[in-house]
């Protein structure tokens, strides 16, 4: 019979129990991904002449930002909320705010409206740190990367269903579909258990047993796994006062700044220009495709490759390979489409030749930021931080992530008329192998390594310690 240290995989049921308890967590991705879609949608209907609210292009641009302003404060505001009142009521607000936030869109009769659905559904955005933090934690070592890899998919699935939705109803009743979903998951999760190391942390440890049960974990397991949590949550702080000391503490101040720098590159890399505007970057690029057309195809395609070779990639490739190689696929593809732009500089889209070339290379930068570049950034932040300040620090990486995306959409016009398309394209790709250097020399590596291990990685230690805390294990 295998022991606690021989177990290399959880048996099946244990799997099963573990998805049901992630399942709310996993789909606030699939919202996420709604969120910043819809208004690459929403926006063409408001140009409509049949649509009942009319925009301008600064209103367009505020409609497109405003999905991300509010979620630096919210994911502030939620590091705390998580520490102190549980994962699993925050991941419920999540669907709360977002039902509230769409029904407003959905009954929307102004701009302002909009404006407010779409500040509300920004403020549910920051509320997908509790989801990630979630999944680590329920999750054994063996369990986690795959769990987090399949926020992939979900998120890129939550585009294109986005896309669907948009493509098949009018913008008002999209909102309301989007408004019923959460709801329904809102009520789904309150049949899933709490954290069980957030329990510990809390002192609870007999409801932390019994969640672990709930989870499928056995008697052996949950006791071994017991004894790391309360060695790794520092019992004698259970007041959780968190004093200046803390924030110099190796363990804190390093992975977050090493996040924060790798969520600001990835925004300058355009990842998040290409998602809120498809449509009229792809008009931008001088082709004579249709840009809604374009943008539904490419949302398919990145929703295969997220599910292939983006799943792959974030469960199976070491962290730091996987952001070198789809930021320098990026930077390539990107500068291919730059030159393109450059040689037809002027001329019309009709005497413009391989009109195909710009759309591919876009697409393929796209398609390849799914292996690394644009999910890593937010699936890290519930790996990198000790147990005691994971909610706190993620948070506040989460609100340097927004702040750095709401920056770059807001600024979107502004490049597009002071550098022109090609000059964008060249900033993004140079940002693109920013992030792959990165990725190389500074990102701190996650994968196959247990949550105790990672945080001991950032300690100044002997060869003998390191050589002691590798043989530890917390899943």
């Amino acid at each position: 019979m295998e022991t606690f240290k021989e177990q290399k995989s959880p048996p099946p049921e244990n799997w099963i129990k573990t998805f049901w308890a992630c399942g709310g967590a996993i789909t606030i991705l699939v919202f996420n991904g709604v969120v910043e879609a819809h208004s690459a949608v929403l926006l063409p209907q408001l140009q409509e002449a049949y649509s009942p609210i009319h925009v301008d292009k600064d209103e367009e641009t505020w409609i497109a930002s405003l999905g991300i302003s509010a979620s630096p404060l919210s994911a502030v505001l939620c590091g705390p909320c998580i520490d102190r009142y549980g994962r699993k009521i925050v991941i419920q607000g999540y669907f709360l705010i977002s039902a509230i936030g769409y029904g407003i869109i959905a009954a929307a009769s102004s701009v302002v409206h909009l404006y407010i659905g779409r500040i509300i559904c920004s403020l549910g955005v920051g509320f997908e740190v509790a989801g990630v933090i979630y999944i680590a934690e329920v999750c054994t070592k063996y369990q986690r990367s795959l769990f987090l890899s399949l926020t992939l998919p979900m998120f890129t699935g939550g585009i294109l269903f986005t896309y669907v939705v948009g493509a098949t109803l009018p913008w008002t009743m999209g909102s309301s579909l989007y408004a019923l979903l959460c709801l329904l998951l809102f009520v789904y999760e309150s049949f899933t258990p709490e954290s069980p190391p957030w329990l510990v942390k809390q002192g609870k440890i007999s409801r932390a047993k019994a969640e672990f049960k709930r989870l499928g974990r056995s008697d052996e397991w949950i006791e071994e796994e017991l004894k790391l949590l309360q060695a790794s949550c520092d019992t004698l702080e259970r007041n959780h006062h968190l004093d200046c000391k803390t924030w110099l503490e190796p363990t804190v101040w390093k992975p977050f700044l090493i996040i924060a720098l790798f969520h600001f590159l990835q925004a300058a890399t355009g990842v998040y220009d290409l998602l809120y505007y498809t449509v009229d970057f792809v008009g931008e690029l001088g082709t004579q495709y249709d840009p809604f057309q374009v943008s539904l195809y490419l949302a398919i395609a990145r929703f295969l490759m997220t599910s292939t070779v983006g799943l792959y990639f974030t469960s199976k490739v070491r962290r730091k390979t996987a952001t070198a190689l789809s930021g320098f696929a990026m930077g390539a593809s990107l500068l291919v489409a730059a030159i393109y732009e450059q040689r037809f500089d002027g001329v019309a889209p009709a005497d413009r030749a391989h009109t195909w070339i710009p759309i591919l290379a876009v697409s393929v930068s796209v398609l390849v930021s799914c292996a690394g570049v644009l999910h890593l950034p937010w699936l890290m932040s519930g790996e990198v931080f000790p147990l005691r300040v994971r909610g706190l620090m993620s948070g506040y990486v989460f609100f340097v992530g927004s702040c750095s995306m709401f920056v770059f959409l807001k600024s979107y016009v502004f490049f597009v008329e002071v550098f022109k398309v090609t000059g964008v394209l060249l900033l993004c790709a140079a940002a693109s192998v920013l992030i792959a250097l990165f990725g190389l020399f500074v990102l701190t590596e996650t994968q196959d390594k247990s949550l105790y291990e990672i945080e001991r990685g950032y300690e100044k230690k002997s060869r003998g310690d390191a050589e002691k805390a590798n043989l530890r294990e917390v899943e």
